[in-house]
């Protein structure tokens, strides 16, 4: 069914008790599994707003439609968010997201949420629902079980179900849900404008192809600086995605932007080390 096809089904009826935003992932399945548990949708309207940002790996949008189809089994309705998608995002604003301007969030994720909530539940009634945990990072030491009134959600109320869940107590849940834990972040946004090696290494060869393309494409800024994904001072000087999918694949100090000249003739594919199955 198309989206204006579900959206219009939510207009019909009345408006969510709790809308839970969810990636798929790790931390938002569990506060699936913890929702579950606690009876919320089997006693009021729960939805599950899924949040299409057109950068997502490959192979999420099969896993996204395998938990949607879990979690209607569970009692909750699903819903999806579209947006302008990253490439254009990226070229209507000259340039890629980074620390300090990382406006993805804002334009691919949190205003599409916002005008989908606006037309299901115009008088913000709602609470939604994050999976945000204390124990994911120090910047969310301080995730509050309650925030009263939330401007990213429109004013309305906001709870963190597993603002105290540290990473075993999270994984139970998964594991009560039947859900193997991944060994990285969420993939609806791939790669993150904040990934490190890890995630980069994962990158295949036709993503790094279209990121090379837009790379080339946006050009320089006004004072020469080439306008890549990732910022070369943060990458030991690694200029483009190529050089970034090799700086991936070194030591910790041990790349030097100096001794990149790019792949030779023999080096292709991943046995090149230049993507990641």
């Amino acid at each position: 069914m198309k989206q204006s096809s579900l959206l219009e089904a939510f207009l019909d009826r009345p408006a969510p008790n709790f809308v839970l935003s969810s990636s798929f992932g790790n931390d938002s399945l569990a506060m699936l599994q913890w929702a579950v548990e606690a009876g919320l949708p089997q006693r009021h309207r729960c939805v599950t707003l899924y949040s299409d940002t057109g950068w997502a790996h490959r192979d999420w949008a099969a896993r996204v439609e395998q938990y949607e189809a879990w979690a209607r089994a569970q009692g909750f309705e699903t819903a999806r968010t579209s947006s302008v998608g990253m490439l254009a995002l990226v070229e209507r604003e000259r340039g890629w997201p980074r620390h300090g301007m990382q406006f993805c969030t804002e334009h691919l994720k949190v205003l599409p949420a916002q005008a989908w909530m606006e037309l299901v539940d115009p008088s913000a009634r709602a609470t939604v629902m994050i999976g945000k945990r204390r124990a994911e990072s120090s910047k969310r030491a301080d995730t509050p079980e309650y925030i009263a009134s939330s401007a990213q959600s429109g004013g309305r109320r906001v709870w963190h179900p597993l603002y105290a869940h540290s990473h075993a107590e999270r994984d139970a849940l998964l594991q009560r849900a039947g859900v193997a834990v991944l060994p990285h972040r969420s993939d609806e946004c791939f790669p993150c404008v904040n990934a490190g090696k890890e995630d980069i290494k994962r990158l295949t060869e036709d993503r790094i192809a279209l990121i090379e393309g837009h790379e080339a494409k946006l050009g320089n800024t006004k004072k020469g600086s080439p306008r890549t994904m990732y910022r070369p001072e943060r990458k030991r000087g690694a200029t483009g995605i190529r050089a970034i999918v090799r700086w991936s694949h070194s030591k910790r100090g041990g790349f030097d932007m100096a001794d990149f000249t790019g792949p030779s003739e023999t080096e292709t594919g991943c046995d090149g080390g230049w993507c990641a199955a």
